[in-house]
């Protein structure tokens, strides 16, 4: 697995192979199709894997808030959106591209949305579910406009939208 991840944040899906994958464990290639029959398997796999440790920090992140105002989350969801961008690109681009893969391959799907629902999870815990959705939503399109803008967002950038939601009265 830890073959494939390196494929796909390389190369992303279009790089993905099972002789790419046995060339980049250094194993024969019987051994990856036994334990993946088709490019699906191993790609669900790498998402679910991906997945995993995301949500681990994600919970990590939304333990570590405690007791927090609107604002003070505007902030907190302001300051890990600037750190995905900055430490996780290539992460945040693989994330997507699933996420795009899925919706042409349906098998995908449950993977593909288990960022959004580890967010909702950990959202819930500070504003009611309804919010914690719409700001699942606003961060996914907030991370994936910045992937692909020409220059970072501005922190102004980032907390508009989640003040508009979180803190509308100021």
């Amino acid at each position: 697995m830890a073959a494939t991840e390196r494929i796909l944040l390389e190369d992303g899906i279009a790089g993905l192979s099972h002789r790419a994958v046995a060339r980049e464990a250094d194993v024969p290639l019987g051994s990856t199709t036994y334990y993946f029959a088709t490019l699906n398997d191993l790609l669900d796999a790498a998402i679910r894997r991906f997945s995993e440790r995301y949500a681990r920090r994600l919970h990590a992140w939304g333990a570590g808030l405690g007791e927090i105002s609107p604002a003070g989350l505007v902030e907190a969801l302001a300051d890990l959106v600037e750190t995905l961008l900055r430490e996780d690109r290539a992460a945040l681009v693989l994330s997507f591209e699933l996420t795009a893969a899925a919706m042409r391959r349906p098998e995908l799907r449950d993977s593909a949305l288990l960022y959004a629902e580890t967010e909702r999870e950990v959202l819930s815990a500070h504003v009611d579910e309804r919010t914690a959705w719409a700001l699942s939503r606003v961060l996914d399109g907030l991370l994936l406009q910045s992937l692909a803008a020409a220059v970072p967002p501005t922190r102004t950038d980032i907390t508009g939208p989640l003040a508009a939601l979180l803190a509308p009265d100021g």
